[in-house]
């Protein structure tokens, strides 16, 4: 290869350093997309590590952890401001109801962001894939600053209801970024035993930070009023563009399909061949135990002027189509639509527990004050450092210990294994939270307070756990699959949660949460059949998600 015409994505996948020819898996035994060799007597690189210095895999750790912390901080910034205004919302209701605006219209102003975050996903990550990562985040930090410097010149005035609105719904669509980009951004800097504990880590980052800055949200509004708690928001956001235009490089990087121990369609073939790489070969796919030295000679270094770029190479609009196109016919996978109901129910139910809650503990017999109610969300904290050992390190571990016991193969269906509890927790949650809102005379507020941090911890490892069994199920459709995951679970929230005071007027606080309890519980049924069942859907969907081999 020419150094001087060397790039980090545009050019071959010739330099992935020396294989251990005795390592080999056959194709036969990871012919399924998603099974792949994991272990070899050490844990196998999968992807297969390159020598190029610009690969975002061989980064070093503090600059992998600067990465994190950027999109943490992009994420910490839209989710506090979509998800902080629960305990903002007893504020808004005098001047609001002065207009005939009722709880449900109210709750708009925490359920549409919600829906629009996933229009911002559906929209962001097309463009993500044609022209890269680093850009998208960067527009979507800005737009996101100027909607909520637009909720902060709303007020609270009554006649800015509708101004208000559509600024908190603008800044749910770029705030969605932080759902599916974020995930992916992170996922591309790690290698597939690694992907588990490192998502969670980000996670947990951001759900800490993001509790402490929700559960302070109602004495911050109360004290320096609810514009300039948009305003510190405002001031957050400017902060989280400079950091992502110093530390967040772009991480779009081209990889042929044998690095990931899958066949790639050929492009002068058709009929579904495969071609082969530096790794596969007609009868297996060589194995990388150990990672390469990085190679100056035919890859240019890395540098600070490399790492400002906005994108890299032309965009590439097929396949921003592609994804577009399986964000949506992938749905039909039952193993995908299973994952995007299970978030879409967990998070339905989420959102209605952060509406519902300041209305509970303010009435009698608790009578909370506004400046108190987003204290209820103190157990937060709690459930993202157990969520950590739980869902990342747990996870991680336990693919180790079935593929050490399946003769080094690895199945996406183990990750299924750590939704047992956060099932069973979430169930038992929701439906005391129901009967403790129906019945508030017989139930300490501590209720409600486990209520909202026990059935996070449910969410969030519905969120994990669906994520990592799908980017190892089909990981040469990443892109969409998080479309799918992040996009459609708003949509699908919107409607589990909408009109929820109607709802609750109907059926009591006791039968709506309860039917959030009986959805939760069906999704915990619906992943112990996808466990036994999940590789034959495999099998038979993997031909629909073949994708080709870029060629010189």
């Amino acid at each position: 290869m020419n150094k001087s015409n060397a790039t980090h994505i545009e050019d071959g996948f010739d330099a992935t350093g020396e294989f251990d020819k005795s390592l080999k898996v056959d194709r036969s035994k990871v012919k399924v997309s998603g099974t792949v060799q994991l272990t070899a007597g050490k844990t196998v690189y999968i992807p297969s590590a390159t020598a190029d210095p610009r690969d975002p895999l061989n980064w070093s750790t503090w600059q992998k952890i600067l990465v994190m912390c950027s999109v943490s901080l992009f994420s910490v910034v839209a989710l506090g401001m979509i998800s902080g205004f629960g305990g903002l919302l007893g504020m808004y209701i005098p001047e609001y109801s002065k207009l005939g605006k009722g709880y449900t219209e109210i709750g708009y102003m925490l359920s549409l962001p919600n829906m629009t975050m996933g229009f911002g996903n559906l929209l962001g990550m097309p463009i993500a894939i044609a022209v890269g990562r680093r850009s998208v985040l960067l527009f979507a930090t800005a737009v996101m600053c100027a909607a909520i410097a637009s909720c902060a010149a709303a007020g609270t005035a009554a006649e800015n209801y509708d101004w208000h609105l559509w600024s908190r719904m603008i800044m749910g669509v770029a705030a969605g970024q932080s759902e599916a980009l974020v995930p992916m951004i992170t996922q591309e800097i790690f290698f597939l035993h690694e992907r588990a504990r490192y998502l969670m880590i980000q996670q947990t980052i951001q759900t800490i930070i993001v509790a402490v800055f929700v559960l302070f949200a109602s004495p911050i509004a109360a004290a320096i009023g609810t514009a300039w708690w948009y305003g510190l928001g405002c001031i957050m956001c400017g902060i989280c563009f400079v950091v992502a235009l110093f530390f967040l490089p772009e991480t779009k990087y081209y990889r042929p399909q044998s690095a990931y121990q899958e066949s790639a369609a050929s492009r002068s073939g058709g009929g579904g061949s495969s071609s082969s790489s530096s790794e596969g070969s007609e009868d297996g796919y060589q194995l990388q135990t150990e990672r390469p030295a990085l190679d100056f000679e035919n890859f240019e270094a890395r540098t600070f002027r490399s790492d400002m770029r906005l994108w890299i190479g032309k965009p590439e609009w097929d396949k921003a189509w592609v994804v577009f196109r399986d964000a949506w016919t992938m749905m039909l996978f039952p193993n995908v639509f299973w994952a995007m109901l299970v978030n879409g129910v967990t998070l339905g139910a989420n959102v209605a527990l952060s509406m519902s809650y300041s209305r509970v503990v303010e009435s009698p017999p608790y009578n909370w004050p506004h400046s108190s109610t987003s204290y209820s969300n103190a157990g937060q904290i709690i459930t993202s450092l157990v969520a950590l050992p739980v869902y990342g390190h747990g996870s991680d571990w336990i693919i180790k210990w079935f593929a050490g016991r399946r003769g080094g193969i690895h199945e996406p269906e183990t990750r299924l294994v750590p939704l047992f509890i956060p099932i069973c927790i979430g169930v038992f949650t929701i439906v005391l939270y129901g009967q403790g809102a129906a019945h508030p005379e017989n139930y300490h507020w501590f209720t409600y307070v486990w209520a909202l941090a026990a059935y996070f911890f449910t969410f969030i490892g519905a969120n994990i756990v669906a994520i990592t069994y799908l980017l190892d199920a089909y990981p040469q459709r990443a892109s969409s699959l998080l479309i799918i995951i992040c996009a459609h679970r708003g949509f699908l929230s919107f409607g589990v949660s909408y009109r929820l005071w109607d709802m609750v007027d109907a059926m009591g606080y006791d039968g709506a949460f309860g039917m959030f309890g009986g959805l939760t519980a069906l999704m915990g049924v619906l992943a112990v059949v996808l466990f036994f069942t999940g590789k034959r859907i495999r099998q038979y969907t993997s031909r629909w998600v073949e994708v080709k081999d870029k060629t010189n």
